[in-house]
C-alpha cells in the first residue's frame, strides 16, 4: 500500500474521534478493495477495449458514523463515511487508431505510448439508506446511495517504447506539449450505489459501484490542448466495483 496512504490514516483517525465525541453514535470500521476502470486521454472515447483494459485496483479503509436518535429523524437514514484509499491504474491507447494493420508513424507512436497513475486519497461520503440504516431496522440487507468528495494526491507517468517522449520521432503531435510526469493534488467528487449484507450483529459484507470525477485533466499525465482537439472534452474519471467487510463497534 502507498506510503502516502499510510500517512493519511492518522488524520482519518483524529477526525473520526473528534466527531464521535460530539454526540452518542453508532461506529463501524470497514475495508474494501476491487477493480477500477480509469477513463482518461488514453485510447479512443467510447471504445470497449479502452473502457475495460485501462484498469487497475483500488483499496480503502473506511470509518462509519451515525447518530443515535431517540425519536424519528432523517439522520436514521444517514451514515457518514470517512475514508482513506489508494488507487493505481496502468494505461495504454486502444481503438481504431492503433489497429495493428495501420503502419503510419502516428499509429506506431500511439501503440508505443504507455502510462500509469496512482492516487492516495482522503475524503468523506454521505450514505443514504431509503429504508433507514441497519442500526435501526436490524435488517440483513440494506441498500444505499451516496455522494462525497475527496482530496487526492496523484503521481502520473507517461513514456514510450520508442524512446523518451517529447520529440517528433516518439510522440504524436497531439501530445508533444500535452504530457507530464508529475505529482500533484486535486479534488474529486464521487457518487456510489451499494448494499450491505449483515452476517451477524457485529459483522457485514458490502458491495459498491462508484463513479469518481477529478477536477483536473492531468491525473493520467496527458492533457491535449482542448482548443485544438475538440474530442478532449472531459476531465479524468473512474469507475470502481469494490467488495469489503464492516465491523460494528456497537
Amino acid at each position: 500500500m502507498s506510503k502516502r496512504l499510510t500517512l493519511l490514516l492518522p488524520f482519518l483517525l483524529v477526525i473520526s474521534n473528534g466527531i464521535a465525541q460530539f454526540n452518542r453514535t453508532y461506529q463501524e470500521i470497514g475495508v474494501m478493495a476491487g477493480p477500477v476502470l480509469f477513463q482518461s486521454d488514453y485510447g479512443e472515447r467510447g471504445d470497449l477495449d479502452n473502457l475495460i483494459k485501462n484498469n487497475g485496483v483500488t483499496v480503502g479503509l473506511f470509518y462509519y458514523l451515525s447518530f443515535i436518535e431517540n425519536y424519528p429523524n432523517i439522520r436514521e437514514n444517514l451514515k457518514l463515511r470517512l475514508e482513506a484509499s489508494y488507487m493505481k491504474s496502468e494505461l495504454q491507447h486502444y481503438g481504431k487508431y492503433v489497429d495493428p494493420n495501420k503502419t503510419s508513424l502516428f499509429a506506431q507512436q500511439l501503440r508505443a505510448m504507455r502510462g500509469s497513475t496512482q492516487t492516495a486519497s482522503l475524503g468523506f461520503q454521505i450514505e443514504y439508506y431509503p429504508f433507514k440504516t441497519d442500526d435501526y431496522t436490524r435488517a440483513d440487507f440494506s441498500p444505499y446511495i451516496s455522494l462525497g468528495s475527496q482530496y487526492n494526491n496523484f503521481t502520473s507517468k507517461a513514456w514510450s517504447t520508442l524512446g523518451p517522449l517529447g520529440t517528433p520521432l516518439t510522440t504524436p503531435e497531439k501530445y508533444i506539449d500535452g504530457f507530464r510526469n508529475d505529482t500533484g493534488s486535486v479534488v474529486s467528487f464521487s457518487a456510489s450505489m451499494g448494499a450491505r449484507y449483515k452476517l451477524s450483529d457485529y459483522h457485514a459484507i458490502i458491495a459498491e459501484t462508484r463513479w469518481q470525477y477529478y477536477m483536473s485533466d492531468w491525473v493520467d499525465g496527458l492533457n491535449p490542448d482542448k482548443s485544438k482537439y475538440k474530442e478532449n472534452k472531459a476531465n479524468d474519471y473512474s469507475f470502481a466495483l469494490t467488495f469489503g467487510y464492516v465491523y460494528y463497534f456497537n
